[in-house]
């Protein structure tokens, strides 16, 4: 099964027990060496689920260590909530991959969800890293998807392919695209490629979702080492008690990078030294 926006690397349908398929990229190491990471990363993508929007972190940690960028799975599990049952593709993933441990960055949602497989199979996980936890509580917050999420997310989802140069560059002068407006009209265009994938029911079904997540609720601290990712203005919009609760769980503060809610794309050279620095220590 391959997809047409995905990055280089070979593409695996995964289908859980609990029913559905969905894509996922497995890459490197691309030069075995004695120094090489032993455990491979998997990468959770945010709600949209596109897993090629870690493009830049799949370029950068392939040459060392094997890298899983999974989608999301359309389909949910019966009696499950759509976060649970995510939490569960990405397991049947490292299942059907062999992957018996790993360390788990997810963003968004995909942050949400990598929580959730870190209390389901805490055996499985070696480090976590949590990249823009939502807080869909805080209205502040929550104004990062406003209009510009709106009208920027449309023009990109609907806009014809030969028109995807343009608009993105509409997009970049005028700093619309409120989740990101740093992304360059590059990126713009990709994205563009990778939201007229989106399904929208399931889109809607975690995204109802987040609004009872509460960072706040979990047990502190996090029984495994835990970074917390988050870009300037949104770590700027994020109130101060869940900045307190997210350093609690992971027992450090915040890494802020430069960007908003999708440093990794936005400022990937920046997102990455932080993250290796974590990883690798």
């Amino acid at each position: 099964m391959s997809h047409p926006h995905a990055p280089p690397g070979e593409v695996v349908e995964v289908r859980p027990p609990h029913g559905g398929a969905f894509p996922v990229t497995a890459v490197g190491p691309d030069a075995p060496t004695p120094g090489a990471h032993p455990l491979p990363l998997v990468l959770v993508p945010g709600i949209g689920g596109p897993r090629d929007t870690y493009h830049h972190q799949i370029a950068a940690f392939r040459g060392d260590r094997r890298v899983l960028a999974t989608n999301l799975n359309a389909v949910r599990g019966k009696g499950m909530s759509a976060i649970e049952s995510a939490a569960r593709d990405v397991l049947a993933a490292m299942d059907t991959l062999e992957v018996e441990r790993a360390d788990v960055l997810g963003a968004s949602f995909g942050s949400v969800v990598a929580a959730s497989v870190a209390l389901l199979a805490p055996a499985r996980v070696a480090h976590l890293v949590w990249v823009a936890p939502p807080v869909v509580h805080h209205a502040p917050w929550r104004s990062i998807f406003g209009p510009g999420w709106l009208f920027g997310g449309a023009l990109l989802r609907y806009t014809p392919p030969r028109f995807h140069g343009p608009v993105a560059q509409f997009l970049f002068e005028r700093q619309i695209y409120s989740p990101e407006p740093d992304l360059s009209p590059h990126e713009l265009q990709l994205l563009a490629k990778r939201v007229s994938d989106t399904q929208f029911a399931p889109f809607f079904e975690r995204l109802v979702e987040l609004r009872g997540w509460d960072w706040r609720q979990l047990p502190a601290p996090i029984p495994h080492p835990l970074l917390v990712m988050q870009g300037r203005r949104e770590h700027a919009l994020t109130p101060p008690d869940v900045v307190a609760a997210l350093e609690r769980l992971s027992g450090r503060p915040v890494a802020i990078t430069p960007g908003h809610h999708m440093p990794y794309l936005s400022f990937p050279e920046e997102f990455n030294q932080v993250l290796r620095r974590f990883l690798y220590s």
